[in-house]
């Protein structure tokens, strides 16, 4: 494929089962059942594919293998029309699978994730290579990619984001500073905020994480999002809609307001762009199959008095 791509992402993807409708947390020994049921590829995909189907030109580097949840992944790529052109297909079992139960507004996992530690090297290895010499304009990666691959990408003039994605375990094996230091963007949930900078509260967290990311981004599920950037502090609360599944909401409001940053737009606009694709995507299951075309976008923005020039990087449904 050539040209130049909007959006690097790197990262493994997974299958994920969701049930909803739970009158209850399980419990040892007590059986439930669920009202609804659902499953579609997860994890590192659902900002690719978000991404995708705002109309960016998506280069996505993953791993699957030859195995029946691999084999669903691999359905998902091409159902989502995402370009498999850096995606690699190992001959052998590499089932990912998370198991994410929904129960009043928020969701718990439990998540399998088969494959050795050369998995991990390996990918690593194949995206320092492809980041090396695909044209791409942002990589998007999370917080525990190799500190090189955010170099190389740096020194290839990509502007960069990452992904807290750790929850109240957040943890690293840098200090927050070097993690953050030659990031543009960082996107974190408040768990993952109030880990990382030992703050309770959002405000408090985002103006610490400030002082050492340019633009930081904090996730609050159903009251939107917060976002500051020179000085400027935006709130965006999110409408008030029937959740189906929150499994992945913040990777498709990280593909929003990706998209609107990209485009230049303003704080305040990307966000909106952002809280609309992540409250979308509770509608449906998963993180990225309620994720809006630009087109709705336009609209649900202009609904909330925001006009957004979404200009689409490829022409709608053609997103190769």
């Amino acid at each position: 494929m050539s040209g130049t791509f909007d959006l690097l992402v790197v990262g493994r993807p997974s299958v994920d089962v969701m049930f909803s409708g739970l009158g209850t947390w399980p419990s040892i020994g007590r059986d439930i059942e669920a009202a609804g049921l659902g499953w579609c590829a997860g994890t590192s995909f659902n900002t690719a594919a978000s991404a995708n189907r705002l109309g960016l030109h998506v280069a996505y580097v993953a791993t699957i293998g030859n195995d029946v949840w691999s084999r669903m992944i691999l359905d998902e790529f091409q159902s989502e029309e995402l370009p498999t052109t850096f995606l690699r297909v190992e001959d052998r079992p590499l089932p990912a699978i998370s198991v994410a139960m929904n129960h009043e507004g928020d969701r718990g996992f439990i998540t399998f994730w088969g494959h050795d530690d050369e998995y991990g090297a390996r990918l690593d290895a194949r995206a320092l290579v492809v980041t090396e010499q695909v044209d791409a304009r942002h990589l998007h990666a999370y917080t525990d990619e190799t500190p090189e691959l955010v170099a190389i990408a740096r020194r290839r003039e990509m502007t960069v984001s990452l992904d807290a994605w750790g929850g109240p375990e957040w943890t690293t094996e840098t200090s927050l500073t070097e993690v953050l230091s030659s990031a543009d963007i960082l996107f974190a949930n408040r768990a993952e905020a109030a880990a990382m900078t030992g703050e309770v509260e959002p405000e408090r967290a985002l103006s610490r994480l400030a002082e050492r990311c340019a633009c930081v981004v904090i996730k609050l599920g159903a009251a939107g999002a917060l976002a500051r950037a020179d000085d400027e502090t935006v709130h965006v609360p999110a409408d008030e809609v029937d959740v189906v599944d929150a499994t992945g909401a913040g990777d498709a409001l990280n593909a929003g307001f990706l998209s609107g940053w990209l485009a230049g737009l303003s704080l305040e606009q990307s966000l909106t762009l952002g809280v609309i694709c992540g409250t979308s995507t509770v509608c449906d299951y998963g993180g990225y199959r309620g994720c809006p075309r630009p087109t709705e976008v336009r609209e649900l923005a202009a609904a909330r008095g925001v006009a957004i020039p979404l200009p689409a990087a490829v022409p709608e449904g053609d997103p190769t």
